[in-house]
């Protein structure tokens, strides 16, 4: 859902040598631009170094694949541990550059700036111009994202049809010009087939530019129209939480039409996680379900919500103790640690998060995550030991989200000196990232929460 490497011969990437056979038969040596790929399961990818991957396209003369991902993203993590270690993705070894960019790194920015991301992960495929062939944003089943590279592929040789308005509509998004989007992404399902592989990512993005323009009652009225064709991948959930965000705002001017969304939105999400053939990772399913519980919880079902939240819990721990590694396994600790939170069991989990990271020291998310749950389950000293472990190891905007929760663990504890330390760390953070990094709304945030400690206290009423 919105919110990714790969094993085969040197060769499929095009850098492999000769073990025998004349000089004329005998590959050109790897460029030190190729010579950065790693492989990993079915593609090699070349690691938080664009430059080198876009010099390597040029050299090959292929498009490259940018894949923008975080060490926090789950969904980042389980496309990484389920759709690229899929054999079917050998051939495209052989036609794409891939490249893995972890967005917090601040190495990143400039690609990140020059390649806007609506969402971890999202995946571009671009020229060697840099221009955008295509573009993904958030989970993906292994045949969409065969489908995305195509499109990607295609597009070099350009396309018409539907593709082609696809396309105009993707360098739009890139550019946030939400209008133009809209219009061609309504030209491109107005030309499509009625089987067209690309309808339902083609919905999402639509209902999605509708939502970013603020049009939460159109945004309504079209989610409850195309709410069923939108297949039964991650997709399909994720137009429910789409549309469920525009109700949300709606509740007051459009009671009755909040109503019929969250009816329309159960029944949808309900079908999709009985739907035992639909091409859901575990993750995948875990997301609807959450955004299913919540759907209870909204229309007053707490029982159901509570039920549901149990079944998810059971699926993401069996789904994390068969983990064929341990970053494989780390893909389930947000969730589980969420889940675990929700039913008011946090401490539960501890001796999970915290395997997770005696097996993985040199990352950050579950010693911040250990960090949360500590504080959730009121262990105060123990959630800001965890925590402060996970601000040795974050960086980039991460890093200033773990410095939030550091401040909060400091409220709880009555260190109004510690609290205003971190809060004033967390804003000069902010302050200091680059573009592709900053974030005007986070430092706003970070800048209010700071200045509060510094107001004066309300005066007692007299009367």
């Amino acid at each position: 859902m919105r919110r990714l490497l790969l094993v085969i011969p040197v060769v499929a990437f095009g850098c492999s040598k000769s073990d025998k056979g004349t000089e004329k038969d005998t590959p050109k040596a790897v460029s030190a631009a190729c010579a950065k790929a790693k492989v990993e399961g079915t593609m090699a990818w070349i690691e938080d170094d664009y430059p080198a991957a876009l010099a390597c396209a040029k050299e090959k003369n292929l498009p490259l694949v940018i894949d923008l991902w975080a060490p926090w993203c789950h969904t980042c993590l389980s496309m990484k541990a389920t759709v690229f270690t899929d054999a079917s993705f050998k051939p495209d070894a052989e036609k794409f550059v891939f490249a893995a960019i972890d967005t917090d790194r601040e190495v990143n920015a400039p690609v990140v700036q020059k390649f806007p991301l609506s969402a971890w992960p999202t995946f571009y495929v671009v020229g060697t111009d840099e221009s955008v062939l295509a573009r993904w944003v958030g989970a993906a089943s292994t045949s969409q994202f065969h489908a995305f590279l195509d499109a990607g592929a295609d597009a070099r040789d350009g396309v018409d049809g539907p593709g082609k308005h696809l396309l105009a509509a993707e360098r739009a998004l890139a550019t946030k010009t939400y209008d133009v989007a809209e219009k061609e992404l309504t030209a491109a399902l107005a030309a499509a087939p009625p089987d067209w592989v690309r309808r339902p990512d083609a919905l999402l993005s639509l209902l999605s530019t509708i939502s970013r323009q603020k049009d939460d009652a159109r945004c309504l009225t079209f989610a409850i129209e195309n709410m069923g064709k939108t297949g039964s991948s991650s997709t399909a959930a994720d137009f429910v939480a789409t549309a469920l965000s525009c109700a949300s705002n709606r509740e007051k001017e459009d009671a009755a039409g909040v109503t019929a969304l969250r009816t329309a939105a159960i029944a949808r999400l309900e079908g999709l996680l009985a739907e035992t053939g639909a091409p859901l990772s575990v993750d995948d399913r875990s997301d609807a379900m959450v955004i299913l519980r919540e759907t209870y919880a909204a229309v007053g079902r707490k029982d159901d919500a509570k039920a549901l939240a149990e079944k998810q819990r059971a699926l993401i721990d069996e789904a994390a103790a068969r983990a064929t590694s341990p970053m494989a396994a780390m893909t389930f600790n947000w969730q589980r640690a969420e889940v675990y939170v929700y039913l008011g069991r946090p401490l539960e989990v501890v001796p999970a998060l915290e395997k997770s990271a005696a097996d993985l020291p040199e990352e950050y998310d579950p010693p911040a995550r250990l960090g949360w749950v500590y504080l959730k389950g009121g262990k105060l000293a123990e959630a800001a030991t965890w925590t402060d472990r996970a601000l040795k190891l974050a960086y980039g905007p991460r890093k200033a989200r773990v410095l939030s929760q550091r401040a909060e663990i400091a409220n709880k504890q009555g260190d109004a000196a510690a609290e205003k330390k971190f809060r004033a760390e967390a804003v000069a953070l902010w302050e200091s990232l680059p573009p592709g990094q900053a974030s005007p709304d986070a430092l706003a945030k970070a800048k209010e929460a700071l200045s509060k400690l510094d107001a004066p206290a309300p005066t007692a009423s007299t009367n």
